[in-house]
């Protein structure tokens, strides 16, 4: 008997220095590594929320050096969006501007201190904090921390932020979390291991003392703890499938656990979809092999059709080491759907001129730069509103805007589906007709002055139309688009000396 109870005593020893070993592994490893993780998502979070901010501001900016705003105005429309903006989980973290001399240019929470210059406040929160901001910003830092008042209230709570320069103003533009939300969240995490290491140890503690007492017992004692064991998969399995965010935990290409959300948005939805199936698996391949080569945590972005609704998600790998190899992979999709469409929103408003409809010149820059997507032969018509001058002044501006939206109106009715339409300015307007040669170009340009003689009846007004216009073609006016936009600009002058509805192809 007694060598049994020996061996047993060995195999316990054995099992509890295991175990010891492995609590030690995970709070001097693996813990610091989870709230490294955690810290890393908040920071990429926050430094993507700032590129979205400085595409808003570097759009309002491109708006003036294109001359279609002053400078003036679109600071100030640049400061009032970077206001509007909020994010996260209350939608109450926001964006702040501060200047190299310590002003505070924006702040959605304390329009008070807007104006002020901080170096000079008696407000020592305020001084301190946009010290600290101005000297990161100097430096070239990412990442500041000061105290700050929380969301405008009076209490004043530790601020973790990123700064990001836009320089060409000179703005110092920032976000952040107050420091008690990351901590609070990382001590909710401690003390749930905590909690768990404690009761592990007390479970295997009476386990031993147990299987000590009652030794012919011991096979239906393991069974037990089995069951336990079991049952506090579940328990873990419960609480990550609760998480908002699709998690899916990946080994060898191979999902080995994923939570509901992610079961609902992507399982579900491609069982019906060979497309979004293959989509899926495409983005997880090409996130791992991403993963395997660089070795370290990345974020990808991704768009995906889910249903009848396309969405947008920001792909968080997190690869997880053991000896210096990649064992599985944790993948977090972090939906940017709002912040992507509010992007689109913008841009379709800084590209549409808002009178007609049809697209402005930034648009028109575009094709400026690769004017091959016209094809081979193009065909470029310039036109404007004869007598626009006389209708302003005789019968007032609104009538004026009435003439330009219904020769919009008539020009997107009639032209082909794939024609540009471009208000150039004033009443000039330019039609890029891809793919056209000469002849193909002059009946577009002809049939285009018929249906704008048409006359114009508004209320008691009737008005008579008709435009004149300059046409030109590639390559046998220009070798590039501006080229052949100032051959029809010069002969659209030139059709207007011969007359109304006249039209000038030399």
């Amino acid at each position: 008997m007694r060598p049994r109870i020996s061996g047993i005593l060995l195999i316990l020893l054995v099992v509890l220095m295991a175990f010891f070993t492995l609590i030690f592994y995970w709070i001097v490893f693996m813990f610091p590594k989870l709230q490294r993780t955690l810290l890393d998502y908040h920071m990429n979070s926050m430094m993507h929320q700032l590129d979205l901010a400085i595409s808003l501001v570097n759009m309002h900016y491109s708006n003036y050096l294109q001359g279609l705003e002053d400078e003036w105005s679109a600071k100030q429309k640049a400061m009032r969006h970077l206001k509007s903006l909020f994010y996260g989980p209350e939608g109450k973290d926001y964006f702040f501007v501060l200047d190299f001399d310590g002003v505070l240019l924006a702040h959605p929470y304390r329009v008070d201190l807007e104006g002020q210059r901080g170096f000079d406040s008696s407000n020592e929160i305020f001084a301190n904090a946009v010290r600290t901001i101005v000297e990161g910003a100097k430096k070239g830092q990412k990442f500041v921390e000061y105290d700050w008042y929380l969301y405008g209230k009076e209490k004043v709570e530790k601020k973790f932020s990123a700064i990001r320069v836009f320089e060409p103003w000179g703005w110092i533009i920032g976000t952040g979390l107050y420091s008690e939300t990351l901590m609070e969240q990382s001590k909710k995490i401690a003390r749930e291991f905590q909690s768990m290491t404690i009761v592990f140890m007390v479970m295997y503690s009476a386990i031993v003392a147990f299987l000590l007492a009652l030794l012919n017992r011991q096979y239906r004692e393991r069974e037990r703890l089995l069951t336990l064991h079991l049952q506090e998969q579940e328990r873990l399995k419960t609480i990550l499938s609760s998480i908002p965010q699709p998690v899916a935990v990946l080994k060898d290409s191979q999902i080995t656990f994923a939570n509901q959300s992610f079961e609902q948005m992507f399982v579900r939805e491609a069982e019906s979809s060979p497309a979004l199936k293959q989509k899926i698996s495409q983005v997880v391949e090409e996130t791992l092999n991403e993963v395997r080569k660089a070795k370290k945590s990345l974020v990808k972005s991704l768009e995906i059709a889910l249903g009848q609704e396309k969405k947008w998600f920001d792909v968080h790998a997190v690869p997880l080491f053991s000896n210096e190899h990649i064992v599985e992979t944790v993948l977090l999709f972090v939906e940017t759907t709002r912040q992507v469409k509010l992007i689109d929103f913008w841009r379709f408003k800084a590209e549409t001129d808002p009178l007609t409809g049809l697209t402005n010149r930034n648009a028109l820059e575009e094709l400026l730069k690769d004017p091959h997507v016209l094809g081979e032969k193009f065909c470029v018509i310039m036109l404007d509103v004869d007598g626009f001058k006389e209708i302003n002044d005789s019968y007032g501006h609104s009538v004026g805007d009435e003439v330009l939206k219904e020769f919009a109106r008539r020009l997107t009715k009639s032209a082909r589906k794939d024609t540009i339409l471009v208000r150039f300015g004033g009443d000039e307007m330019l039609v890029i007709v891809p793919n056209s040669d000469r002849e193909t170009g002059l009946k577009i340009a002809q049939r285009l002055q018929e249906v704008l003689k048409k006359p114009l009846h508004l209320e008691n007004l009737t008005l008579n139309l008709s435009a004149s216009m300059g046409f030109a073609e590639f390559p046998t006016d220009g070798n590039d688009l501006r080229s052949l936009i100032d051959v029809a600009d010069r002969r659209l002058y030139k059709a207007k000396s011969l007359g109304k509805g006249s039209l000038c192809v030399d």
